[in-house]
């Protein structure tokens, strides 16, 4: 239980926080122009006040790709973005770790910290999300406190015989916290908590200065508030350019060598920021989260989409658990980091043979389970039957039905995900349509009758069915078969919509062949890197970003790890601009 004086200090701690609020925009999440759209930030997905970031003045154009079915014209500019989006709770955790070598609490059941918070959203703060970070700061700093090692990250003095401990731990640890220089009317609140009466111990003192960085907005936000005109936009300090950098690529704090480089004034040129890009990449411990994370985005791995959400019948299917979700779930992250710091571009995601298999996920791919452990192990498959992601056990088994295959959901998939297509919305009353009478002996066959009616014939024999009939040799949990469960041979056959008309493809090589080197899947896939970095909808100032990236990505040996650093040559990712 704590004492009087712990819940003084406490309240202090809350106290200044709040008073902190005062010059960072209309409350926590709301920036000083009250911007149209997210800025950069870590994972690409920060949030802050404001709309979409649509297309703006310039307009565009309608066309075969790009996401939403929609490519904008390159309006050269800098969009609108929010100054003081906060944290996600990935990077929350990431920081806190980062920072002072916590990852769970263990006052909350060893969760991480992040599970005292709400929800990520966009927009201002409210008192239930408030309360969240006030609850995880009083916990994580109790915890450091009672943690040596811990503690030796937030204070390297004795209070009690170090004078100037406190204050030099301000200014050290605010330094990290707060991505830059702490001020001397900062310093000066956070020592009111060493003066107040009644007098707490060195222990309690320090607790309440760690709990009362914690609740600063100057740590839950990452503002981006300069002021400095470069032309019609705003040029961002070099500490805010570090924070950039460090937020999309590590999703966490910068580390020593890139804040000495923000100190010394060595992030002002695009040279010198992609000489620090390049060198946090190449940590791929620390990058391969946002190469991940950037992948489940780009196919829309989000919670209460399809992914994971098939219940395949058990009396057929034996093989498929629900021990079996976790591990294709980390086999696509593992693939997309093989993948990326293989140096692989963007035909590997499409063609790579490697997956990483367990003995639950073994059978999927016609191995036998005996031979693996409960442990991912790297593997090497058919080539020609299975290449790429979309061959993958997470995939297969996701966008199919409980008891078949599915054309209609693998083909909408990869016409809408991979191929940036829209063939907009099915009409509503061909949802329940039941499949016409007849003697069928394929899966296929039953789907093309299904579909033929007016209402679905136009959509599903140009964009949906033809892709997913060529990902007919998998069945509902991706194993591979060369003859149908009703009977008849598979004919993975489809004239596949592919840049400027279709084009017969005969089997899922040839398929992820061309999707590997078709020129909407680049666009769409670099499109969906920038959105991700930005945070910010597609729109015309982007557009100029996205066509030098689709342009590198249809050159030889342009690597997916060398458009994550070319990302931060945009004007826009130094420059930035207020909303009206």
């Amino acid at each position: 239980m704590r004492t009087l004086g712990q819940l003084t200090f406490i309240g202090l701690a809350t106290s200044l926080s709040l008073a902190l609020l005062t010059g960072c925009g209309d409350g926590l999440g709301v920036g000083d122009g009250g911007g149209a759209s997210s800025g950069v930030g870590g994972g690409g997905s920060v949030n802050g006040a404001g709309g979409t970031g649509g297309p703006g003045a310039g307009g565009s154009t309608s066309g075969s790709g790009g996401m939403g079915g929609q490519i904008y014209e390159c309006v050269p500019g800098v969009p609108v973005s929010s100054q003081v989006p906060r944290m996600k709770n990935a990077e929350y955790d990431n920081v806190v770790f980062d920072l002072l070598d916590v990852s769970t609490l263990t006052a909350s059941g060893n969760a991480k910290p992040s599970s005292l918070l709400v929800d990520d959203y966009d927009g201002a703060m409210n008192d239930y999300a408030w309360n969240g970070y006030v609850n995880a700061a009083e916990l994580i700093a109790a915890q450091v406190m009672a943690t040596p090692t811990s503690k030796a990250k937030f204070m390297a003095c004795d209070p009690a015989t170090v004078a100037t401990c406190y204050e030099d731990t301000i200014r050290g640890f605010g330094r990290k916290a707060f991505r830059r220089v702490v001020t001397d009317a900062e310093v000066t609140s956070f020592l009111r908590l060493t003066t107040i009466t009644p007098a707490g111990t060195p222990e309690q003192i320090s607790e309440g200065i760690l709990q009362a960085f914690l609740m600063s907005p100057s740590f839950i936000m990452l503002p981006e508030l300069a002021q400095e005109a470069e032309g019609s936009a705003l040029k961002l300090t070099q500490h805010e350019i570090a924070a950039r950098l460090s937020f999309l690529l590590w999703d966490s704090v910068p580390d020593q060598i890139l804040s000495d480089a923000a100190d010394a004034g060595q992030l002002s040129t695009k040279e010198q920021i992609l000489a620090q890009a390049q060198r946090l990449i190449e940590n791929k411990d620390k990058t391969s989260p946002a190469v991940a994370a950037f992948h489940r985005d780009y196919l829309d791995m989000r919670p209460g989409s399809h992914w994971w959400s098939v219940q395949h019948d058990p009396t057929l299917f034996p093989e498929f658990t629900e021990a079996a979700i976790e591990p294709m779930m980390q086999e696509l992250d593992l693939f997309f980091a093989e993948v990326a710091f293989g140096n692989g571009q963007f035909k590997d995601l499409f063609l790579s043979n490697v997956a990483f298999v367990n003995n639950v996920t073994a059978p999927f791919y016609g191995l036998n389970p005996a031979d693996f452990g409960p442990e991912l192990v790297r593997t090497e498959l058919d080539a020609t039957k299975r290449p790429g992601f979309l061959t993958r056990a997470g995939f297969l088994t996701s966008f199919s039905s409980k008891t078949t295959s599915s054309p209609i959901l693998r083909g909408a998939f990869i016409t809408s995900k991979i191929l940036g297509i829209d063939p907009g919305p099915p009409d509503p009353a061909a949802l329940t349509t039941p499949v016409p009478e007849g003697d069928y002996k394929s899966n296929r066959a039953m789907i093309e009758a299904l579909t033929s009616g007016t209402r679905c014939f136009g959509c599903h024999s140009k964009f949906v069915n033809p892709p997913g009939f060529v990902m007919e040799n998998y069945d509902s949990i991706g194993r591979w078969q060369d003859v149908d469960p009703l009977g008849d041979p598979i004919n993975p056959v489809g004239n596949v919509l592919l840049g400027a008309g279709a084009k017969e493809i005969h089997n899922s090589l040839e398929l992820m062949t061309e999707l590997g080197q078709g020129p909407d899947a680049k666009r769409n896939y670099a499109q969906s890197w920038v959105k991700f970095a930005t945070g910010r909808s597609p729109n015309v100032n982007d557009a100029c970003l996205v066509n030098e990236l689709n342009l590198k990505l249809a050159g030889e040996g342009y690597t997916i790890l060398t458009l994550l650093a070319d990302l931060t040559q945009a004007d826009s990712f130094r420059l930035r601009t207020r909303g009206n």
